[in-house]
């Protein structure tokens, strides 16, 4: 993201809390934009993901906590960023207003979000398969949003109180699946629905699988596109 690498030039910063961390995917972007004397923690409340993350990246610490109650003192991060998570949080607000509480005065809050409005054919399928699984989720009482559009994240984001700085688009090249490919994916949604098998909804959602896997195969797979905004603290 060289627009995120341009507008932190020059801009100090050594302690950065990255937020619904999972198994770090964020981190390797983090680790381009920053140079490597930042100090990185990632947090998130799933633990087995944070395994997979200390051993992807030991250099970076990790701890296990959800994002509305973050165990840090006031103005402790330069930066503290949230990747691909904010479908997935039970109270937004109440995460934007905790990473802001935590980030020093003037300090940075970096927001990376994919979303659900203008995409193309093959990102709609993304999307698609991203709806049914978050519906999956909340059938197992997992919190698990559908995406929002650009316009909602945004609105989030100045809700909460911040001041945004920069926003800009970012897509992940586009690239067909094969056929292998496609069938591991749709193998991995199936597997996902049995485990649900005894819920009243499962054969709605059970009849969705082979039009996914259509769409798929006629549309190739693209994932959403989405919105980088870097915000300042104002405190």
């Amino acid at each position: 993201m060289e627009q995120l690498q341009h507008f932190f030039t020059n801009k100090p910063v050594r302690t950065l809390l990255d937020i619904g961390t999972g198994t770090g995917n964020f981190i390797a972007v983090l680790k381009k934009v920053f140079d490597n004397h930042v100090q990185i923690l990632g947090v998130d409340p799933d633990e087995a993901s944070l395994e997979e993350a200390a051993k992807i990246y030991p250099e970076a610490t990790f701890k296990s906590m959800p994002g509305e109650k973050l165990a840090f003192a006031d103005s402790t991060f330069d930066v503290a960023s949230i990747s691909m998570a904010l479908h997935h949080l039970p109270n937004i607000q109440l995460t934007l207003k905790e990473m802001q509480r935590v980030v020093k005065p003037h300090g940075w809050i970096i927001v990376n979000e994919l979303f659900s409005d203008n995409l193309n054919a093959a990102q709609e399928v993304h999307k698609k398969m991203h709806h049914f699984r978050s519906s999956i989720d909340r059938m197992n009482g997992v919190c698990h949003n559908e995406t929002f559009t650009r316009k909602e994240i945004m609105e989030q984001i100045e809700a909460s109180g911040l001041t945004i700085s920069i926003a800009f688009d970012h897509d992940i090249e586009l690239k067909s699946p094969s056929p292998a490919e496609i069938s591991t994916r749709m193998q991995k949604l199936t597997e996902m629905l049995e485990q649900s098998s005894s819920h009243p909804d499962y054969e709605k959602m059970k009849i969705q699988l082979p039009e996914i896997e259509l769409s798929l195969k006629k549309h190739g797979f693209q994932m959403a596109t989405r919105v980088v905004v870097v915000s300042q603290v104002n405190k």
